[in-house]
């Protein structure tokens, strides 16, 4: 079944929308601090402080991205409404800005460390990163060298790519073992991107979970290795939009687990199917990037189709679909697409 739907660019997800759905965790994804010169992964000191500030004032439960793991693995209840937060690359400006101001509101964070870099100009030493795990911050894999996973070098085999990959991430572990003392069970995507093929890697590896950086709620029927996260940096780096985003509810994807983003018809296809009462498509609002638009229309038996009007470009772009409940409350949905130069596929 999947291996069909990988080869017609299609997407076959089931869709339920429920107000009252119980359990979620807004995750938020952070890189740098204070560090102006990178403006679209960057977040000034005052405004993060005034998210943390809004958090606590809100009395919204913190929990770390690893309980978050564990829950879903185990098949517990997540709470009601909770927020996690998380920082990838392990920049210096983490250590100098963003871990001050952590530390005066005694919330968990999770860091996902490249081992390539750990030492380098602008990066955490080992001896840093022994601080911050000794203080209780988490730290997950992000890869050793930060590569762009998902596609073939030129004349390498699919076995050959999945060898690469498999070291690349084997070797990170070993670093974390040799310098921490233990090797992570959370990974995050390099640029936050993913395939089919990726996920097995990372599930063979054993990581309990994975992440990613389409936005979206997490709920307890996520599919683990590929959880949603939403982006804090640049234009969305404000206190309104960490409201906004906090505030949102999840729109639950269940069913067939056919998730590979990587595009092979140019616009794809997003179809899905929503359980209940028919919708009326013009009250999905799709969202599409690059000043392109997409919409949804009514598919087959109940089912939804939504398409770009045109190609997708960029190397990765989103389907992001918003839809305001009868009680007033919003639900969120994104599907990430890569336009890969050579994806990795499986010979058939």
């Amino acid at each position: 079944m999947l291996k069909s739907l990988f080869l017609t660019g299609l997407l076959f997800v089931l869709l339920l929308v429920s107000c009252g759905y119980a359990g979620q965790v807004n995750s938020f994804i952070y890189h740098r601090f204070g560090e102006s010169r990178y403006p679209s992964t960057n977040i000034s000191a005052d405004i993060f402080t005034q998210q943390l500030k809004y958090t606590k004032e809100q009395n919204i439960d913190v929990i770390s991205l690893g309980e978050v793991a564990a829950r879903l693995a185990d098949g517990r209840v997540l709470p009601e409404h909770a927020v996690s937060f998380c920082v990838d690359d392990a920049f210096r400006s983490f250590y100098d800005i963003g871990m001050p101001i952590i530390r005066q509101y005694d919330f968990p964070v999770t860091l996902f460390v490249n081992t390539d870099a750990v030492g380098t100009f602008g990066y955490l030493s080992w001896d840093e990163l022994k601080e911050l795990v000794a203080e209780g911050v988490e730290i997950g894999n992000h890869t050793a060298n930060h590569a762009y996973l998902v596609e073939l070098q030129p004349d390498e085999t699919y076995q050959q790519w999945q060898g690469r990959i498999r070291d690349d991430i084997e070797k990170a572990q070993q670093q974390f073992m040799k310098h921490l003392g233990f090797k992570p069970t959370l990974f995050a995507y390099p640029y936050g991107e993913y395939s089919a093929g990726v996920v097995e890697i990372i599930k063979g590896v054993g990581f309990k979970a994975a992440f990613a950086q389409q936005s979206g709620v997490i709920h307890p029927d996520h599919n683990r290795y590929i959880l949603p996260r939403f982006p804090m940096g640049g234009p969305f780096a404000t206190l309104k939009s960490f409201k906004d985003k906090l505030s949102m509810r999840p729109l639950v994807v269940t069913g067939e687990d056919s998730f590979d983003p990587v595009i092979e018809v140019n616009p794809p296809v997003l179809q899905l199917q929503i359980e209940g009462k028919q919708i009326d498509p013009l009250r999905f609002n799709c969202f599409v990037q690059g000043g392109n638009k997409c919409w949804v229309e009514a598919g087959e038996v109940g089912g939804y189709r939504v398409v770009a009007e045109d190609p997708l470009t960029g190397r990765r772009n989103k389907y992001t679909l918003t839809l305001q409940s009868r009680q007033g409350e919003w639900f969120w949905y994104s599907h990430l697409w890569i336009n890969a130069k050579k994806p990795a596929k499986k010979k058939e």
